[in-house]
Parts: C-alpha cells; sequence; structure tokens
C-alpha cells in the first residue's frame, strides 16, 4: 500500500531548527498518554485512536448493510449535521468523484445537512418521486447527541414521507445512528428501529471511522478495511516517540510555532477537486478543537487558528493575490494527488501564440507546474509552507490523511493548553435557538 508524503524544510517551513525540536519533544507526554490510551478502548478522551483497529464495529456495520442492501433502495439519504456527515462526504467526494456522471456508486447518495428549505425541498422531491415509483428509500439518520435541532427537524420530514408510501415496512427503511443510551437511541429501540451505537467518548469531529461515516460509506461500496486500514498505519505512526517519524507531532509542532509567532491562520491549498470536501472537514477539526475561551485550567485566552481551505488551480485566480502579496499571517499547508486519469492537449501549434510550452503535454503536467510555480512564488516571498502528496486517491491514503490529521489536532491542543475534545460555545448557539423556538 502506498503512504502520503510529507515533505518539508526549514526554509520553506519558516521555522527555526532548534525551536522545533524543542516544541516537538514537548509532545512526548503527550504521546505516551495516547499509546497508553490503545490499551483502554474507548474509555478516555483519546477513545478515537482505537476506532480502526475496532473489528467488532467493522462487523456490526458490515451486518447492518448487508441486511438493509436486500431492500434494493434506490437511494441513501444521510440525515446530518458538521461531525455526523462531513467526513462522511470528504470520503465519499474523494474516492467517488465530484460528479455523479463521473463514477456512479451503487446507489445515490444525498445529504440533508441544513434546514435551508430549498435546498432540503429538492432533496424531498427526488426521495418522494423515488417512492412514488415503488423503489425503497434508505434514511440514516446521525446525531450524537440524538437532540440536534437541524437533524431532528429533517429527520422528521423524511421520517413522515416513509409513513406515507411505505406504511407496511417504514421502520425497516431506517437506521439511527447515534450515542447509546440517547433520546433517540431509547426511541428507535422502543419502536424497532435498526440503531448503531457511537462510543461515547469519540467526539462527532473524530467519528469518521464509527459507524457515522463507516455505515453509509460501505453501504456506497467504499472498501472500509483498507479505509480504515490506513487509518490504522497512521496510529502506529503517529504515536511513535521518535519525533522524526511521527508525521502529527511534525505538522503540529510546525502550527504552533507560527501561532507563537502570530501567525494564526492555516490555509489548506488542495490542488485536486475530488479532495476538496476532506478541507472542509479538516476545517471544523480545526476549528471546534482549537477554538477556546479558555485553556485547560479556565483561564480566559481566547486561542485558536482560523482554518481556510483553497483549491488549486481555481482559488490561484481569487485569492493568490492575497496570499503572496497580503499580510504574512498565513501557514500554508499544499496538498497535490496523483490523478486517476490522464488527458492529453491536441498538438495544435498555432496555439502557441496563446500559451507556449503546453501543446501535445498532459493536463496533469500543467497541474503540477502550476503546484511547484505556486511553491516557488511562496518561497520567494518568504511564505511559510509544506507540502502533502497523495500518491494514489484510494482509501488506504484516505484513510491515512484524516487520521493523520485527527491526531495533529490532538497534539496541537495539547501544545496550546486547550481540550481538543469539547465545543461549549456551540452549546450556547443550540441553547439559544431553542429558547427563540420555544418562545415563538
Amino acid at each position: 500500500m502506498k503512504k502520503i508524503i510529507f515533505s518539508f524544510d526549514a526554509e520553506t517551513a519558516c521555522i527555526d531548527k532548534n525551536y522545533f525540536t524543542k516544541t516537538a519533544d514537548k509532545l512526548i507526554s503527550e504521546i505516551k498518554k495516547i499509546k497508553d490510551a490503545l490499551a483502554k478502548g474507548y474509555e478516555t478522551d483519546f477513545a478515537s485512536v482505537n476506532l480502526p483497529s475496532d473489528k467488532k464495529m467493522l462487523d456490526a456495520v458490515q451486518s447492518l448493510i448487508t441486511e438493509k442492501k436486500r431492500l434494493n433502495p434506490s437511494i441513501l439519504v444521510v440525515v446530518g449535521i458538521g461531525g455526523s456527515n462531513l467526513g462522511t462526504i470528504a470520503v465519499h467526494k474523494a474516492l467517488n468523484g465530484t460528479l455523479y456522471n463521473e463514477k456512479n456508486p451503487p446507489i445515490k447518495v444525498y445529504f440533508a445537512d441544513t434546514v435551508d428549505s430549498d435546498y432540503l425541498g429538492d432533496i424531498i422531491q427526488i426521495v418522494e418521486g423515488e417512492l412514488q415509483k415503488g423503489r425503497n428509500v434508505l434514511i440514516n439518520v446521525v446525531t450524537k447527541s440524538g437532540r440536534t435541532t437541524e437533524t431532528i427537524a429533517n429527520f422528521e420530514v423524511f421520517l413522515d414521507l416513509l409513513m406515507k408510501y411505505k406504511p407496511d415496512n417504514y421502520k425497516d427503511q431506517i437506521v439511527m445512528t447515534t450515542d447509546k443510551g440517547s433520546a433517540l437511541w431509547n426511541y428507535g429501540k422502543k419502536y424497532g428501529f435498526s440503531c448503531l451505537g457511537i462510543p461515547k467518548r469519540v467526539g462527532g469531529r473524530y467519528s469518521v471511522f464509527s459507524p457515522v461515516g463507516l455505515f453509509p460509506l460501505g453501504f456506497i461500496d467504499i472498501d472500509l478495511k483498507k479505509l480504515l486500514d490506513g487509518a490504522q498505519n497512521m496510529v502506529v505512526s503517529c504515536t511513535s516517540e521518535n519525533i522524526s517519524e511521527n508525521m502529527a507531532a511534525i505538522s503540529a509542532s510546525f502550527l504552533y510555532y507560527h501561532y507563537q509567532h502570530a501567525i494564526r491562520m492555516h490555509d489548506t491549498f488542495i490542488f485536486s477537486r475530488a479532495l476538496y470536501a476532506i478541507g472542509l472537514w479538516y476545517r471544523q477539526l480545526v476549528s471546534e478543537s482549537l477554538g477556546k475561551k479558555f485553556d485547560r485550567q479556565g483561564n480566559i485566552v481566547e486561542a485558536g487558528i482560523t482554518p481556510t481551505v483553497s483549491l488549486g488551480t481555481t482559488d490561484l485566480h481569487s485569492v493568490a493575490q492575497l496570499y503572496l502579496g497580503g499580510p504574512k499571517d498565513k501557514f500554508t499547508t499544499f496538498v497535490t494527488a496523483r490523478p486517476k486519469r490522464k488527458i492529453i492537449l491536441p498538438n495544435f501549434l498555432d496555439f502557441d501564440q496563446f500559451v507556449a510550452n503546453i501543446q501535445g503535454k498532459s493536463v496533469s503536467s500543467i497541474m503540477d507546474a502550476v503546484s511547484e510555480g505556486v511553491k516557488r512564488a511562496y518561497k520567494k516571498e518568504e511564505r511559510p509552507f509544506v507540502s502533502v502528496e497523495i500518491p494514489q486517491i484510494d482509501e488506504f491514503c484516505i484513510g491515512q490523511f484524516l487520521q493523520w490529521k485527527m491526531l495533529e489536532i490532538i497534539y496541537l491542543g495539547y501544545l496550546l493548553n486547550v481540550n481538543p475534545f469539547d465545543q461549549p460555545q456551540v452549546e450556547l448557539y443550540k441553547k439559544e435557538t431553542r429558547e427563540v423556538l420555544k418562545n415563538e
């Protein structure tokens, strides 16, 4: 299996080597805690690192997938938001392409992740059309707490549709993914719905390798074993106490170094449209994990790194001027990938008058030239960056990348002295929303 390649040097990352070594060495105690957590299952805050090796969980998910495939549904609708669906979307987009006519999964999958009436209405129309034709539709409602306002509201809409068109077997076409013992779990068990449990100490943004992501991804024929094998490979290497071999410790140390030097924006610049949704998943991981009002001792610190996502080459025509000429307040991770297809330009020599030196070349070589040109420009302008290459867009490499980034953020939370597992300010808006709804 091929492994992702993380490239950096002190010059292009704009770091002091001695400072970096000292910062990385601070992580040894945290690395030991995570290694200890591997022996404690789901009993610690580091519970998510146990997901890739949980064969019992995988077997339960695959058994339910087999059962629900017997219904031969034409559509899967994932009803969830944030950590309940961003990881699933990221893996799906990376492996199935960004257009359905690019590579059709066995069934179409839609994500009901907002209470935007127009967007939701489009999905409802599609689902109702399938039901009117007598086809089955599978609804996977995903909410860790079982009480997420948007998710429960959307689920009610689809439940109502199923009850209308499939009164005799609508329960068979619903899978509930939630914490065991949550209000939704208890409801599902009481009325005979299929339920998948999320380990309690696995937070939503760390849950892509739990039933949250595994059920819908396996249902559309993503190779779950390869995905988890890639993640497990990274768990092993990123819990190494040999810092030079620990990608998560290294990347966390780079981000922390620049945070200490007032560079508090991190741009993930992705030169692959298929991987763009991974950038959106990472954006939530960074924001919720590190954006904290209080440190671990309860002191007000208002810490955080602002994550942005850029798409190459598209966004070079909108943000490159700012990134290369504006404030030096950003650290960039460039992500490139080997494409699945090879497209060769025709040899129109008279087109040299428009753009020279591209005739007869592959589109991917032009992408490579652009990405290399961008890195050279960043180096000349002393804009700090590191590079990641995905040698093959497959389950193993995607599993590696996601697990690497989750461990990176856990280590960075330790360095910043904040809790990377809670999200108290998110709960504030949820509380206020419930008050608004109560008083309407």
